[in-house]
């Protein structure tokens, strides 16, 4: 046994090389572990615990597991998610393209996301635009059973597809959104990156095969607005691949960093 106090102070030392904020990190392993808040860590500082089971917790992340698959969730857009091991963890950057794309939705348009991974970008378009129809696709049957998962989480209906890209769907959609993969084959990853989906990272030889893949698919299709994710160093690549079409603007924008993160192509009316 040893006190909460001493457990914390050891497990931060040990999440030195591996964590931005090692105590931080600690705490909320501890917390999991003792199914307990924060709050109750920092009050009883003296409680003894079992220190096997916490530690085995920060060993995992020690090797570089995500926190998020330890602890079995995700905080996005200021709100708790369900993550596993198998289906990507969300990213905060992606908070932005669900902004961007908010800007453009108009009261009873279908929305499908392709990629759907956790869920966490249909329910949030969901929770914003209840009266609209949402459907998603993801090939990776973990990750639809997960968005299933976090979509009764939090009381909202959304129809999931195991399928590639929008294949298979029988009606129109008028906002397709995506955060595809789109990192290029054999590009050095983080090491937390190891314990991530290939296929939800990986876009092709190049990396941006699947963004292209579903520009040409919005276009070939009716759809009026479609908003991406892409990697920072995509854009001259993307701009230059949507000049073969005609009739539509599209805007890039940045993440916090200043880096460029996504795009908004939107068809011109009339």
């Amino acid at each position: 046994m040893i006190p909460i106090e001493k457990a914390l102070k050891e497990a931060a030392d040990m999440l030195q090389e591996v964590a931005d904020r090692p105590l931080l990190e600690a705490q909320i392993l501890l917390a999991h572990y003792l199914r307990c808040d924060r709050v109750f860590l920092h009050a009883h500082p003296e409680t003894l615990i079992a220190q096997q089971g916490y530690f085995e917790l920060v060993r995992r992340r020690v090797n570089f597991e995500p926190i998020e698959y330890i602890i079995g969730e995700v905080s996005f857009y200021s709100r708790l998610f369900y993550i596993e091991p198998g289906v990507l963890i969300p990213r905060p950057e992606t908070e932005l393209l669900i902004d961007k794309v908010t800007q453009k939705i108009e009261p009873t348009e279908t929305i499908a996301e392709i990629g759907v991974g956790s869920g966490v970008i249909s329910i949030l378009l969901k929770l914003q635009f209840p009266h609209n129809k949402v459907l998603a696709t993801d090939i990776n049957p973990k990750a639809i059973s997960l968005a299933a998962k976090n979509a009764k989480k939090f009381g909202v209906q959304i129809e999931l597809y195991q399928t590639s890209y929008l294949d298979g769907i029988g009606e129109e959609v008028d906002i397709i959104v995506s955060n595809p993969p789109y990192i290029k084959e054999g590009e050095k990853l983080a090491k937390p990156l190891d314990f991530e989906p290939k296929e939800a990272l990986f876009g092709g030889r190049n990396g941006d095969e699947v963004l292209k893949e579903i520009i040409d698919r919005f276009f070939a299709s009716r759809a009026r607005v479609l908003a991406c994710e892409m990697g920072y160093d995509q854009k001259e690549a993307i701009a230059k691949y949507v000049q073969r079409y005609s009739g539509f603007t599209i805007e890039f924008y940045q993440d916090l960093a200043g880096l460029d993160r996504g795009f908004v192509i939107e068809r011109m009316r009339g």
